[in-house]
């Protein structure tokens, strides 16, 4: 009974641990080649599957600060994934309930923030993903009245007219999903 137990236990590890995730990958790798290597973006935004040439991810947000970018939302990781020197966490979220005072501190901070860096807006008119973080911490997505709030600032420092960038943030627009589920939006990445 011990044996037959020991050998079930073997046989589901090498299984689990080695076989199922080198077949699936490889299989992913064949199929899905740019979607199962983290769809890498090189400089000029282009899917790419060279590490070397890599920049980004599609996948993962990134702290755009610029003033020529499309901005994030907030991130209590700073969307850091590798610098063991930050002595933020990888991924996460805030997790303050609606009763600490910490939220609210936060929130009015980033609120500032964004005013001081965008002076021809109100607070009005900043939409809520713009104040709040996602779950991850690293959602590369805003809704589209996100990034369209930040045409004046970004029309401003890049040279770009209103017009071109409102045509590039709605040509980079996701749908609802299915028509119907979620809103809008943007991938931060896809605009850079």
């Amino acid at each position: 009974m011990l044996r037959t137990l020991l050998s079930f236990f073997v046989v589901m590890l090498i299984l689990c641990t080695l076989i199922y995730p080198f077949a699936l990958n490889t299989v992913a790798k064949f199929i899905f080649p740019y979607q199962s290597s983290g769809s890498l973006v090189d400089k000029e935004g282009r899917p790419t599957l060279d590490v070397s040439k890599a920049v980004g991810s599609k996948l993962l947000g990134q702290d755009f600060n610029k003033p020529y970018f499309l901005h994030s939302r907030t991130s209590v990781s700073n969307y850091n994934t590798s610098d063991t020197n930050e002595s933020s966490v990888s991924s996460g979220g805030f997790n303050y309930a609606m009763s600490n005072p910490a939220l609210k501190e936060r929130v009015q901070k980033d609120l500032q923030k964004f005013l001081d860096e965008n002076p021809q807006i109100t607070k009005e008119q900043i939409p809520l993903d713009l104040l709040s973080a996602s779950g991850s911490g690293l959602d590369p997505h805003i809704s589209l009245q996100a990034a369209l709030v930040q045409i004046p600032r970004i029309s401003q420092f890049s040279k770009i007219t209103k017009e071109e960038l409102e045509k590039i943030i709605q040509e980079n627009t996701e749908s609802k999903f299915l028509g119907i589920f979620g809103e809008e939006k943007v991938n931060v990445y896809s605009y850079c």
